[in-house]
């Protein structure tokens, strides 16, 4: 069985390292999103782009085309009418209070009083009763709640009150019938194509079908290779190997702030897919009453984030650090919110550890992810001066 597992390895990296270089010479890693590093903003990347397409009078020129394909997926029974209908983005319900008021992430309403409201998640948490408030602003209308991977909100809120949707398959399932009516219109097109592969890297989907396909028949050609990719493919066995990749960079990366004299290193115990992996803290910042973090903002080790976290007894904004930071940071997007007072989300080759990028970080002698966080920790501590 070991013999046909690394035959089966043998073979499967082979293929990959060949449509690697297909994916090289046709450019097909190229992409405008990622570029810019606009991956993750929800507003200003995902629901704008997602609202454009379903705007009736949105610059693309289809009309309601592209919402008609969104109904007919989703939401049939709304009878909503495309013809009428009308897109806002954040749009307002009032001040937040414990069961309504805040802002919904795409609303599409007509001129019948039918309401389609999306909240929109890609690494964020859910804030107390959103999904509720917004129910109750209108309980006649369709709550989506769309995450990467389909996941159920969190909230104490009863599941026949909203329908989930996912990134991974609803979402690009939607964006290729899109892209399907836009064959003759290579701009618009090329962008929906842009898109789909965004969201793929975003939930670690192989560009390359005909690859999948590659690997399906290898897998396929005799028993012996079926038993020992389903001994590979093993759920366990990925969540376990992928725990202990965690747990020996996690190490790693403890060990070297030991030698650069850092202290009251705390780490992740792997209990969860989601939250902390390292925190440090100093005799400034313990003035200041807050830490230094890196966390995952996803599940399944996504989104990961670093910066300046407040302690819970903590509730000062701390304006004059954020600016320090953002001007150390310029190219980062520095961000605050209610617990932090300054973050940014980690460069896109380290953002996401999905197996790829556990294996880059292992496997890279240059050591460049640890060289590169230990850099980012050190300039972020000058800001404190």
């Amino acid at each position: 069985m070991n013999e046909i597992i690394r035959q089966l390895l043998s073979q499967t990296i082979t293929i990959s390292e060949s449509y690697e270089r297909v994916a090289e010479s046709t450019g097909e890693k190229f992409n405008i999103f990622s570029i810019l590093q606009m991956e993750t903003d929800e507003v200003s990347t995902h629901s704008k782009f997602i609202a454009e397409l379903l705007n009736r009078k949105g610059s693309h020129g289809q009309k309601d085309r592209f919402l008609i394909l969104f109904n007919k997926l989703f939401c049939a029974d709304l009878d909503l009418n495309t013809e009428k209908s009308t897109v806002i983005i954040e749009y307002y319900i009032g001040k937040v209070e414990t069961e309504k008021g805040g802002r919904i992430d795409i609303l599409i309403k007509d001129d019948n009083g039918k309401v389609l409201m999306i909240e929109n998640k890609i690494y964020a948490s859910e804030q107390r009763n959103q999904l509720l408030r917004y129910h109750n602003a209108f309980p006649c209308g369709k709550l989506f709640y769309l995450t990467l991977f389909g996941e159920k909100s969190s909230q104490d809120i009863s599941i026949e009150k909203y329908q989930i949707i996912s990134y991974e398959n609803d979402i690009i399932n939607w964006l290729e019938e899109c892209k399907k009516e836009s064959v003759n219109i290579p701009i618009l097109r090329e962008s929906i194509t842009q898109y789909i592969n965004l969201i793929k890297k975003l939930t670690n989907q192989n560009l390359n079908k005909k690859m999948n396909q590659e690997i399906k028949k290898l897998v396929l050609k005799d028993k012996e290779s079926l038993i020992a990719y389903r001994t590979l493919i093993d759920n366990q066995i990925q969540r376990d190997l992928k725990k202990d990749l965690i747990k020996e960079i996690v190490k790693k990366i403890k060990d070297r702030f030991v030698k650069l004299g850092y202290s009251n290193i705390i780490t992740t115990n792997l209990e969860s897919d989601k939250g902390l992996l390292v925190s440090i803290e100093n005799d400034k910042m313990k003035e200041l009453n807050i830490k230094l973090k890196l966390n995952f903002e996803g599940k399944n080790y996504t989104g990961l984030i670093i910066g300046f976290c407040k302690n819970s007894s903590n509730k000062t904004r701390n304006s004059e650090l954020f600016e320090k930071f953002k001007k150390e940071f310029p190219n980062n997007d520095a961000k605050q919110s209610d617990w932090w007072i300054a973050y940014f989300f980690y460069d896109n080759n380290y953002k996401n550890w999905f197996f790829p990028t556990l294996a880059d970080i292992k496997f890279d002698e240059s050591n460049g992810f640890y060289l590169d966080l230990e850099k980012k920790v050190e300039i972020m501590i000058k800001t404190l001066d």
